[in-house]
């Protein structure tokens, strides 16, 4: 993956990440601000800033899955390209696994190298 590539990478996901918390803050404002919730204050702050947070982990991670796959698929052959449009099913839910389980992994790993990458440039 080129530096470019990276860059792009996290701009894209953190993009994703804060319209997802946007939207999933405004469905959890809601929600707290429900009458029918009879919750103690403190708990609808903590209902929402987690449904904040992982709203916005969720739409980062299936957009991260889709270019994870994306560059996994360009490297296969014919074969393995059609076996997954015959089995898009199985694809999809791997593609939503892969994306929630190593977002924060990957995206902590291409942090770094544009990070390494910034600070050789600028000396």
């Amino acid at each position: 993956m080129t530096y470019k590539d990276r860059k792009n990478y996290l701009l894209y996901t953190s993009v994703a990440f804060l319209v997802g918390a946007a939207l999933y803050g405004i469905l959890s404002l809601l929600m707290v601000l429900s009458p029918a919730t009879e919750l103690s204050s403190f708990t609808k702050i903590l209902y929402f800033a987690a449904g904040t947070l992982i709203g916005g982990y969720l739409i980062g991670s299936i957009l991260s899955g889709i270019f994870m796959f994306s560059s996994f698929i360009k490297k296969q052959s014919k074969k393995f390209k059609i076996l997954t449009i015959i089995f898009f099913f199985i694809t999809i839910q791997l593609i939503f696994f892969v994306g929630f389980f190593a977002t924060l992994p990957y995206y902590i790993y291409n942090l770094i190298h544009v990070r390494q990458r910034r600070i050789i440039v600028e000396k």
